[in-house]
């Protein structure tokens, strides 16, 4: 990742250097003025622009507030805002991840590093030290800021939380749900729509493409979108001619209400439509054919079979919602997942993923900052995760502890 370290210079210098080297051992690309060189950009533009291009943002602050420019973006007003925080708040326009680190009170510091006690001029303070003592106590109440006291204690905090956030990334983009089916996206077959050749068309193309998928978002809507018959049909298919192994719900407001492996669906609505179970019995006792096409054939003319009139389809189907699913399921609907909200997962819930009976874990993370946001269903291999997650502890070569 690209880490933009931004803090007064002169009085963390030290604590910068450990956390520059540190960082760097991990393999991250570290930007701050210890990089820059004479240019044509003026000092402020440069740091504003290095910001926007970071993938996070560190801030390590002490007692300094540091060099207030005059030159500054609005809506500041000049000679009102210090660098770093010029910086920290292009962090927050541009949605950059943050990472706060404050220097213990209780740390011994020098006197000259301590804006109260020193003699220099402190232009758009009424008082010395007012500014800092404003920016720290904003920074310690916006983020869960750590508190180091010495320069290997803020770098070894600094390695953890990047570590942590780097994670965070990783768990993002292992995104097992690649294929989202839905009535309007297959034609209609949910709603019934007659198997012509189109429909057909469109449930092969589905087959095909879920291909490794491990698993598949279900969007149910109000209970208008899929009939329990169909449904059916899918898993079966599924089941049988894919490698996926969960299909996730969605309700009517976009948010995970259950997950169930194909086999899981055939078993239960079996079970609880005579049609299924006789179709379910039908299939079993004819040969199957490894070929997709020739499966995908044999199955849908034996569903026609089965649902020909007088026992006809539209009098046997069910709209299936998220509360008469969760009847039929039983226990073989999970409904409980990891809520990941627009921060990005906790390292306690990386722990709950890692420690899940569960060997496919299903996570609703919200996205966006819209007044309601986007639900992205996920779902993630747990042994898989647990196997990446050590082998970045050991590339970075952190201890294990949970980060709270």
């Amino acid at each position: 990742m690209k880490i933009y370290i931004s803090s007064t210079y002169q009085d963390l210098v030290e604590h910068r250097g450990v956390v520059d080297r540190t960082l760097r051992r991990m393999g991250h690309d570290v930007i701050g003025m210890e990089q820059y060189v004479a240019e044509g950009n003026k000092p402020l533009e440069r740091c504003l622009a290095d910001v926007r291009l970071a993938d996070l943002y560190v801030v390590m602050v002490a007692w300094r507030y540091g060099y207030i420019p005059n030159d500054q973006p609005p809506p500041a007003t000049p000679g009102a805002l210090s660098i770093t925080e010029l910086e920290y708040n292009e962090a927050v326009k541009v949605q950059k991840p943050i990472l706060a680190f404050l220097l213990d009170p209780d740390t011994p510091w020098p006197t000259s590093r301590v804006d109260a006690m020193s003699t220099e001029p402190h232009r758009g303070e009424a008082k010395p030290g007012s500014n800092i003592a404003r920016f720290r106590s904003m920074l310690g109440t916006n983020y869960l800021a750590g508190m180091f006291r010495t320069p290997d204690d803020v770098a070894s905090q600094v390695a953890a939380a990047v570590a942590a956030q780097g994670l965070n990334r990783f768990m993002v983009d292992r995104v097992l749900v690649q294929t989202s089916v839905s009535a309007g996206g297959m034609g209609g077959f949910g709603q019934g729509q007659a198997l012509f050749d189109t429909t057909i068309g469109d449930i092969k193309k589905m087959v095909k493409g879920a291909g490794s998928t491990r698993a598949i978002v279900i969007d149910l809507g109000d209970g208008d979108l899929w009939w329990s018959t169909r449904l059916f049909l899918l898993s079966s298919l599924l089941d049988a001619l894919t490698g996926v192994r969960q299909l996730v719900f969605r309700d009517a407001s976009g948010g995970f209400c259950g997950m169930a492996s194909p086999s899981g669906v055939l078993d239960r609505f079996s079970a609880a439509f005579p049609l299924c179970a006789k179709f379910l019995n039908e299939l079993r006792q004819q040969e199957a054919s490894l070929d997709v096409e020739r499966e995908t054939d044999r199955q849908l003319a034996l569903w026609s079979v089965v649902h020909t009139p007088p026992t006809d389809e539209l009098q046997a189907k069910v709209g299936i919602r998220a509360a008469l699913l969760q009847q039929l399921l039983g226990e073989r609907l999970i409904t409980r997942c990891i809520h990941v909200d627009a921060q990005g997962l906790t390292m306690a819930q990386v722990q709950q993923i890692v420690e899940s009976p569960l060997a496919d874990v299903p996570v609703d993370r919200l996205s966006g900052d819209t007044p309601v946001p986007d639900h992205v269903l996920q779902v993630v291999d747990r042994d898989s995760f647990a196997l990446e997650l050590a082998r970045e502890w050991v590339k970075s070569g952190l201890p294990r502890n949970p980060i709270r």
